[in-house]
């Protein structure tokens, strides 16, 4: 492979197999999904040995876990430094304050990386035991802030009310973030879905009034005491 030439004439540094490996295969996870892409199609891609992936990843289901780490970690660790500020600033911070610390880190970096955004989406879609159990030994509880911090606001909400909004949360953010253009066939082809603040501002409005409506079958209180029952900092 011939390498670039700087404008001063000085060769250009390649990138390091490792890293065209993960950008190869995020590429590839994306368009084919894990089980439509082979080591021999990721390797050509990357414009490396066949050797590359046992020598890095050990594994193609490595490879493929290393390709979410290395998006995921930086996301959490930006995510819980949002908290951070909100739990210096307000010792009972407002839940749309919360969800945005939350959500905002996600939004910003898919809408900046499409491979990554395609993949996210696919991946959480994909119904096969082997990318699910995959995706579990990445996203373990111990690992996910959003369940945690969100269940420590929502304590008044019963168990199985609150997993099943939460379940709805997760399938907004992933609609949303995968922007299929499905809306765009109800709405116009001018309704513009690209900009995250927007999507953010709607979507975060969108799941505060959810977290906090009234649980179905309990008989509706009014004002400040709903409120506090449905959601207990």
């Amino acid at each position: 492979m011939a390498r670039k030439i700087k404008k001063d004439g000085a060769p250009e540094p390649l990138p390091k197999a490792r890293e065209r490996l993960l950008d190869a295969a995020e590429t590839l996870f994306a368009r084919y999904g894990f089980n439509g892409v082979s080591a021999r199609d990721i390797v050509k891609v990357a414009g490396v040995n066949l050797g590359s992936i046992p020598y890095y990843f050990g594994t193609k289901e490595n490879l493929f876990k290393e390709v979410f780490y290395r998006r995921a970690i930086p996301l959490q660790a930006e995510r819980e430094a949002l908290l951070r500020q909100l739990q210096t600033a307000t010792k009972r911070p407002a839940l749309e304050d919360v969800l945005w610390a939350l959500l905002e880190p996600v939004f910003r970096a898919t809408r900046g990386n499409e491979a990554f955004r395609r993949l996210l989406g696919r991946a959480s879609m994909d119904p096969t035991p082997e990318v699910q159990a995959l995706l579990a030994e990445i996203y373990t509880p111990e690992f996910t802030v959003v369940p945690k911090v969100l269940r420590k606001i929502c304590k008044g909400l019963p168990a199985k009310t609150f997993y099943w909004r939460l379940n709805c949360l997760y399938g907004v953010m992933l609609f949303v973030q995968a922007d299929t253009g499905k809306i765009q066939t109800i709405a116009g082809e001018k309704f513009d879905t690209s900009q995250p603040d927007e999507a953010l501002r709607q979507v975060i409005s969108f799941l505060a009034a959810g977290l906090a409506a009234p649980v179905p079958g309990r008989k509706r209180r009014r004002g400040r005491e709903a409120r506090a029952t449905s959601l207990r900092p």
